[in-house]
């Protein structure tokens, strides 16, 4: 609260001399006076709350009829400084602001003493009071007058006196505010959050700016924008890069513990014995293998100094002040894993089998090669092909793709004597420029039955990591089975350690690695199944034996483990069960390990950052998902903000969006007992509430005219719920609520003729569509007004009633007469002007007229049949009641 003590018209009586004080006190006044008007200022305000007058008896309604006090005839100053005041009741809400009375700002707190009202003008003289905020309400202390705040102007020469004060936004006048507001907050919305001191943004606006195009400089603007939290979203965050993902390994050494806890040595050094190596230990782990308890330290690989051996000793101590070791014996791992023959068809996965003086290691193929086709086997040569004949490749979980074949030899080749696979052919210049593909000496044509000699590789294709299958097109030949193959397909191309194991550093050491084997089978006999011992030769004809571990059946895929020796491509292999075939290709892999004491683990990927399979990742487009862009997200729309903060805190070159953040959720969920506001009816659970408030059921169901369901007499009203869980069916069964109705299809007959009809000089090609008998079988075509069952000269016409009838059956047609024929017309032409009536001649084209059809209806024909009632009618007896003798 502002305080007057500053002010010098308060320190008058304390500055002047004793004398000056009791000698002239007038002057006093006037240097009181003088300085008071020195530190005003006008003060313009609006809703002024000021009292009610008590009115004069007047048909006006005028300020002037308002009892005013009339000091004319009282002499006193108080009575003088009021006259023309308005006289008000002792109960007024509002009294009226007078001269000398303390006002205060609601918001600011400030305060100022009135030296003179002028609200008829809308002004305020006070003391001087720089802490005042325009808009702010001001109340009187004693009157509790209010009115509002809308400018506020100082005396000039007190403008003066604190012009060095306005260089300071915490004493600055709210008038010259705006012009710090305008030098410094130019980008800056006029309109902040209610809880923002403009004078405090005003001294602290630099870090704001300092701020600019980061997360924290968002959070600020939107902040006192808004009062509202705001998150900086980058879409570069979720962005697919090329070998983005972060791959990291660990630094292991593995020991079996002697003395203490190992657990106690992590964030300590621990020293080897023998080797003197150290290392700082990031974390400890146990588990068991076998017999032995496992103690698996984490190294940090950077403080690694020396080499540790297998079998030594390590130890370390718990603390520095620890005065006794802990103390462990390092065990042996596989170490650095090398591939001597990287073999064929091996899958990824495929386990190796570890065997030493070690347990519990597990190693894997990591990584196979690919590539294209480089050969075919032909292990059945068909009949019936020709040179040209395709293949076809099911390139289904190969990886690759893309290989092209065709047959180029049929009916065989010439070949060597000692040799069924190689083929005598051309020299090189021989062939060169040649109208025909290949150098092979064949056949003549038709001199075989057309196996499969050869077949020409057009191209390799590429990517395969298993061989795709083959199919030859079956267009001239048939029963040829051929197999794919590619020297870089499955080839091995590195292992990996899944478990280390431990105490591979014992006899005997380093382990021996068994990677399992492939080969490609042909001329196949009996059943190949796994685990099933296997026997064949090798190069020196001795004996090979191994373990089938799996066979593919149509890829004729072998695949063996534990090989005694090297299997040769030509030899038989014979299966224990009595299975064997010829070795088309084998080609075994092998590989041999280290044993260490520090080894590295297989490794892994701690984020997800670069991994299609990541549904979170995005493909850069260049707009939202793109290293220079963010989202702002704000529980305010963008058309709020995006100008101003375009302005003040984005950052050129980015782009930016908004999305809008949930502020407030609300529970749509009800919760009981329900009271109803206007029943009071309290009810738990609600679903006696629900009942209530549905308890009518609706029909909606469908029928036909005659599926034998009948229509409801009122469909449109619903029936009350027995809510007996009993009840299936609220309706009376066979009733419908809504009745579908067929619709019909009328079409022209496909099969007629157009017919050329001419009429009033107009030619009419057109068809028909029609019901009903024809002309012909009327009679009509040929001589309409002549005999036909129309007209009286019918056989059959009857023209008057029937009063004898002879005995059998005879039939009788109503004629049609001429007045009817008068009304007859022909129809559908397709021109209203041209429709034929009586009188017109009508030319037919050259049709068959008896498919003319006519509207008019049938005429009726009845059948009348009277029994014969002669004696020699037969069936007719004397002893039948029905017929008498007086029948004439």
């Amino acid at each position: 609260m502002a305080k007057f003590t500053d002010k010098i018209s308060n320190l008058i009586n304390s500055q002047v001399p004793e004398f000056v004080l009791s000698d002239h006190p007038k002057f006093v006044e006037f240097l009181k006076s003088y300085y008071a008007f020195m530190e005003s200022a006008e003060v313009s305000v609006t809703s002024i709350e000021t009292t009610d007058g008590i009115r004069l008896e007047s048909e006006i309604t005028t300020d002037n009829s308002v009892l005013l006090l009339d000091a004319s005839r009282i002499d006193t100053d108080r009575t003088q400084l009021d006259a023309g005041d308005k006289i008000i009741t002792e109960d007024t809400t509002y009294g009226k602001f007078t001269r000398g009375e303390t006002i205060t700002g609601q918001t600011s707190k400030a305060t100022s003493v009135i030296l003179k009202e002028d609200l008829t003008n809308g002004k305020l003289y006070i003391s001087a009071q720089d802490k005042f905020i325009d808009g702010e309400t001001l109340i009187g202390a004693t009157s509790n007058a209010s009115c509002v705040l809308n400018d506020y102007r100082p005396n000039p020469v007190n403008t003066i006196q604190d012009l060095l004060k306005f260089r300071d936004p915490d004493k600055v006048i709210s008038n010259f505010l705006t012009k710090f507001r305008n030098e410094f907050l130019n980008t800056i919305p006029e309109n902040l959050d209610n809880s923002i001191d403009k004078r405090k943004l005003i001294k602290n606006i630099k870090s704001v700016y300092r701020a600019k195009g980061t997360s924290r400089g968002h959070a600020l603007f939107f902040r006192m924008l808004f009062g509202l939290s705001s998150e900086t979203i980058y879409p570069r965050e979720n962005m697919l890069r090329i070998s983005d993902g972060k791959w990291t390994t660990n630094k292991i050494l593995r020991a079996i513990a002697t003395v203490g806890d190992t657990t106690q040595l992590v964030g300590r050094t621990i020293t080897g014995q023998t080797s003197g190596a150290t290392a700082f230990v990031e974390a400890v782990s146990k588990f068991q293998i076998g017999e032995n308890e496992i103690t698996e330290f984490t190294v940090a690989e950077n403080t690694i100094t020396g080499t540790f051996t297998t079998g030594e000793e390590v130890r370390g101590t718990a603390s520095d002040d620890s005065s006794s070791f802990i103390k462990a014996t390092t065990s042996g791992v596989p170490g650095t894993l090398t591939i001597t023959n990287d073999g064929i068809l091996s899958a990824e996965n495929d386990n190796v089998i570890v065997t030493g003086g070690g347990t519990g290691s597990i190693i894997q193929v990591n990584a196979i090669g690919n590539g294209g086709i480089s050969e075919f086997i032909i292990d059945d040569a068909g009949t019936g092909y020709e040179i040209g004949d395709t293949l076809t490749f099911n390139n289904a979980n190969t990886n690759g793709g893309g290989a092209t074949a065709a047959v180029s030899v049929v009916n065989g080749g010439l070949t060597p004597e000692d040799s069924t696979e190689d083929h005598i052919i051309l020299e090189d210049e021989t062939v060169r420029g040649g109208a025909y593909t290949g150098n092979k000496i064949v056949q003549e044509s038709g001199t075989g039955n057309g196996d499969i000699t050869d077949i020409r590789i057009i191209n390799p294709g590429s990517n395969y990591t298993s061989p795709p299958v083959i199919t030859v097109s079956e267009a001239t030949g048939s029963d040829a089975k051929v197999l794919a193959f590619g020297n870089d397909i499955g080839k091995v191309l590195g292992l990996k350690v899944v478990e280390p194991g431990a105490e591979y550093h014992q006899s005997p050491s380093p382990p021996t690695l068994d990677v399992i084997g492939a080969m490609v089978l042909k001329d196949i006999s009996g059943t190949f199944v796994a685990d099933q011992t296997l026997t064949s030769l090798d190069s020196s004809s001795s004996s090979i034996t191994a373990t089938s571990t799996s066979f593919d059946s149509t890829l004729q895929i072998l695949k063996f483990k534990s090989a005694s020796g090297t299997f040769q491509i030509g030899r038989t292999v014979t299966l224990a069960n009595g299975a064997s075939a010829t070795i088309a290709k084998v080609d075994q892999v092998t590989a041999t390990t280290t044993v260490t004491a520090i080894a590295d683990t297989n490794g892994t990927f701690v984020n997800e950052d670069g991994h299609i399979s990541d549904d979170a990742m995005r493909i850069q487009d260049s707009l939202y998902y793109q290293d220079f862009s963010y989202v702002i997200k704000v529980g305010r729309a963008i058309n709020d903000w995006r100008d101003s903060f375009k302005k003040t805190m984005h950052t050129s070159g980015f782009y930016f969006t908004g999305q809008v953040n949930i502020e407030n959720r609300i529970s749509a969920q009800i919760s009981q007992p329900v009271d109803g506001i206007i029943s009071g009816t309290e009810e738990s659970p609600i679903f006696g509430i629900i009942n209530t408030l549905f308890s009518t059921i609706f029909g909606r169901r469908l029928g036909t005219v005659d599926d034998g369901t009948t229509l409801r007499s009122t469909p449109e009203l619903g029936v009350d719920p027995d809510f007996d869980d009993s009840t299936s069916e609220h309706f009376t069964q066979n009733t419908r609520d809504i009745t579908l109705r067929r619709a019909y299809t009328i079409k022209l007959s496909q099969r007629s003729t157009l017919y050329n009809i001419s009429l009033h000089s107009n030619d009419y090609l057109l068809g028909f569509a029609h019901s009903g008998m024809s002309m012909g079988s009327l009679g009509l075509n040929k001589n309409p007004f002549g005999e036909n069952m129309f007209t009286g000269t019918h056989t059959n016409a009857q023209t008057s009633a029937v009063t004898t009838q002879p005995p059998g059956t005879t039939k009788h047609i109503s004629p049609f007469k001429f007045v009817n024929w008068a009304e007859h017309r022909f129809q559908g032409l397709g021109d209203t002007s041209a429709t034929p009536g009586n009188g017109d001649r009508v030319t037919f084209g050259a049709y068959d007229t008896e498919n003319l059809k006519t509207y008019i209806a049938y005429p009726t024909e009845i059948s009348l049949t009277v029994p014969s009632t002669g004696f020699d009618q037969t069936d007719i007896t004397f002893d039948d009641t029905t017929v008498t003798f007086d029948v004439t």
